[in-house]
């Protein structure tokens, strides 16, 4: 009798044992998803198909925007994190700023505005812009460098809005000074230290007389005559055509004499209609404005 009473005793102690193991060892996991569900790392609930962020934490995650850059409905996004880096000490670093918009956003838009094409001969190559109209992104440096500046510290999305707009096919970086000639929409662009300081309205080359490329100015001339007998007002000379044995240049529309002598001017309304035979017209004071501005030597850059 004496071993059986020890025996209930030794087993009731060790059920005993084994329950409060078991109450431990609960309690135990239980305070071990409570530490990883405190993890400052990540403090969101998901609940369902919504994640719920404490507000503390909200808080601390958009101290900066996002910005939204858009043309319509095509926009490219630019998260708070990215626009965190940007600022030292809380003061906006534009240089950071500038490169990540050069490298990433421009681009983005580039493509979206059917991207360059090479136009190249034997004095030179230069890119132009494959489509006429396109997505103008000329401000955009400046456009978010001042809605960042300027923003109202309770709006964490900003947006900036892109727009199409008719611009030249170069980007005024050949050279200090040069004169593009876009065939397509016959006008001139007049470059001068990366602006266009004049738009000018053209009477270009039929098609099958064009010529495309890199063309430096060989001579000048303020009447010289043409073979035709025709004055050519302001004339610069670019190109040689060995197939005509004569020269293209840019200048005014032409003026002769007729039989009594008296002076006949090209009409007006020739400006905008391909017409000649290699040389590009304009109006007299426009070719006037070039040949005070532009030297033998400066370039004339011509595309489609």
């Amino acid at each position: 009798m004496k071993n059986k009473g020890f025996f209930i005793v030794f087993l009731l102690s060790f059920l005993l044992f084994f329950i409060s193991f078991t109450v431990y060892k609960v309690i135990d996991n239980k305070d071990i998803f409570i530490k990883s569900s405190s993890n400052p790392v990540d403090e969101s609930t998901v609940l369902g198909d919504t994640v719920y962020i404490p507000p503390e934490i909200v808080e601390e995650s958009i101290k900066y925007p996002s910005v939204n850059v858009c043309y319509k409905d095509n926009c490219y996004y630019i998260l708070p994190e990215i626009i965190e880096s940007f600022y030292i000490d809380d003061q906006l670093n534009t240089n950071s700023l500038y490169m990540y918009l050069l490298e990433n956003v421009v681009g983005y838009f580039e493509k979206l505005s059917g991207g360059k094409v090479l136009v190249e001969n034997s004095k030179g190559s230069f890119y132009t812009w494959e489509e006429d109209s396109r997505i103008d992104t000329s401000n955009i440096y400046k456009g978010i460098e001042k809605l960042l500046l300027n923003r109202d510290t309770d709006v964490y999305e900003l947006r900036y809005e892109l727009y199409k707009k008719d611009l030249p096919g170069t980007d005024g970086k050949y050279s200090n000074r040069y004169i593009e000639v876009d065939n397509s929409k016959q006008k001139l662009y007049a470059w001068y230290d990366g602006e266009v300081i004049k738009i000018i309205n053209l009477s270009a080359a039929q098609e099958g007389f064009e010529v495309y490329g890199v063309f430096p100015i060989i001579d000048k001339g303020i009447q010289p005559m043409a073979p035709s007998g025709h004055y050519m007002p302001y004339w610069m000379a670019f190109y040689y055509s060995p197939w005509q044995h004569s020269w293209y240049g840019l200048h005014g529309l032409v003026w002769w004499y007729d039989d009594n002598g008296n002076k006949v001017f090209e009409n007006t309304d020739y400006i905008g209609v391909r017409r000649s035979k290699g040389c590009i017209r304009m109006l007299k004071d426009d070719a006037k404005y070039l040949y005070d501005r532009y030297e033998k030597g400066d370039h004339i850059l011509i595309h489609e």
